[in-house]
């Protein structure tokens, strides 16, 4: 039997998905598709057990210098500053 609290955190999860995914899209309709793709597809080697992004590992998966990566980081952090509100350094690099 379903309560009432688990069906708002049922709806939570999926408001929070759908969220995740509209921001996914918007980078992708803005040509970082491979980027996207590349953080998505290789989990185990472009993030730490922390969660934090390894970009050496990273790097290595794109084909990228650690440069072109860095801008494209922030590239798409412009690119989402109005959706996303970032407290300091540390959690823009969670991105």
């Amino acid at each position: 039997m379903l309560y009432a609290t688990d069906i708002k955190e049922i709806m939570s999860n999926l408001i929070e998905q759908l969220e995740k995914q509209e921001l996914i899209q918007k980078l992708i309709d803005k040509g970082y598709a491979p980027l996207i793709d590349a953080l998505l597809d290789n989990e185990r080697d472009v993030y730490t057990k922390k969660g934090r992004l390894n970009k050496s590992g990273a790097c290595r998966v794109l084909g990228w210098k650690p440069k072109e990566l860095e801008q494209a980081l922030e590239e798409c952090r412009d690119i989402l500053k109005n959706d996303l509100f970032f407290n300091d350094k540390e959690e823009e690099e969670d991105i």
